[in-house]
């Protein structure tokens, strides 16, 4: 099987992370692949070092021709039976190499939570070039259903953990200058509007005041940074409230937590979950998009409300504050990581729909 990986992801994030897994794992069980990844990109970095076949383009968007053709150029060249595009983008850019000619078979990847926008593209996207869609859960896959597309057509992988990646608490907090006694509370993901930080930002004023010693670290970046700088002053908060930045390696800066929060107003599944569960860390995540399938609650996470910081905040006053009910959850919490998202079970049942489509 020859397989050729798109993804046109500059950051990295929880799609460049799980390609990542995906393409190292099928080469550990000699799948021969190629990636095609966007020129500068953090995925591009990371398969450097690791000695991933690759090449970079420009993927600056679906309408770059420059790019269509160079793609078509390498498909030409290498031949795969499988082109896997791994967002939207580069599935725009699959289809107008398969107009060009190219008679591999392609996949398509869907890890948003929102609905299809439906227009002529989109239609030759996802019903005509895609022979299959990975949906990364079951509310995505439902989504799509909805939006037209056959169930037949779809399949769900979820994303996969690699638990050797976890890291060790005390040296976590030591790298990021947290003092021991405070009760560390973190968030990870990228500044936008659907991530809802401003709603966990306002959600700690009531938290700091019941916890004195409690920090919130908001780990990431992006367009909205100087507006959550801005709230934090207006709610006296600052030096309560700390923003180390974007980190490439979330599991140490994980593994130092004490609880991590997921307010996301709109999310696909949320890997950055599975990576704060594998590292025992306890989690309050709000309950929309895919996430109730990683967390059941009260069991393994706790959920709440989206959008609410009340509802927020309560939670978080739970989990902090129930000690011995943690201990029992986290350890849960490891173990579905251990049981149902394991990194070589999602390189196992994504590699089944290549043989699948493969058959078809």
């Amino acid at each position: 099987m020859k397989v050729l990986h798109l993804d046109s992801g500059l950051e990295w994030r929880g799609g460049q992370q799980q390609v990542f897994y995906l393409a190292s794992g099928l080469a550990r069980a000699g799948v021969e692949q190629q990636l095609v990844l966007r020129r500068g990109s953090a995925l591009a970095r990371r398969a450097i070092e690791s000695g991933l076949p690759h090449i970079t383009l420009p993927l600056r968007s679906e309408a770059d021709l420059v790019s269509a053709i160079k793609l078509r150029s390498v498909i030409g060249r290498f031949q795969p039976q499988i082109v896997h595009a791994h967002d939207g983008r580069t599935l725009g850019l699959a289809a107008a190499a398969r107009a060009m000619g190219a008679r591999s078979r392609f996949i398509a990847a869907r890890r948003v939570a929102f609905p299809l926008r439906w227009n002529p593209l989109s239609a030759i996207k996802y019903q005509t070039v895609a022979r299959r869609i990975i949906a990364v859960s079951q509310f995505v896959r439902d989504l799509l259903v909805s939006s037209g597309i056959d169930r037949r057509h779809v399949e769900v992988v979820y994303d996969g953990f690699d638990l050797n990646a976890a890291s060790v608490p005390a040296l976590a907090r030591q790298r990021l200058g947290i003092p021991a006694e405070a009760r560390l509370i973190g968030c990870a993901g990228q500044f936008v509007p659907e991530k809802g930080h401003a709603l966990l930002i306002r959600a700690f004023g009531r938290i700091s005041q019941a916890i004195p010693n409690a920090v919130l670290m908001l780990i990431g970046d992006g367009e909205l940074k100087g507006e959550y700088l801005s709230l934090v002053q207006q709610l006296n908060l600052e030096g309560r409230v700390v923003f180390p930045g974007f980190a490439p390696d979330l599991e140490t800066a994980l593994s130092g937590l004490d609880l991590f929060v997921f307010p996301s107003l709109h999310e696909g599944l949320g890997s950055s979950l599975l990576t704060a569960m594998a590292c025992e860390v306890p989690v309050c995540a709000s309950r929309t998009g895919g996430i109730p399938e990683i967390i059941e609650d009260g069991k393994t996470g706790y959920l709440f409300t989206p959008g609410d910081p009340e509802a927020i905040a309560e939670s978080v006053l739970l989990a902090l504050q129930s000690p011995q009910r943690i201990h029992a959850l986290v350890k849960a919490a490891a173990e579905a990581v251990l049981q149902r998202f394991s990194v070589a079970r999602m390189v196992q049942e994504t590699r089944e729909v290549y043989t699948n489509v493969l058959r078809s």
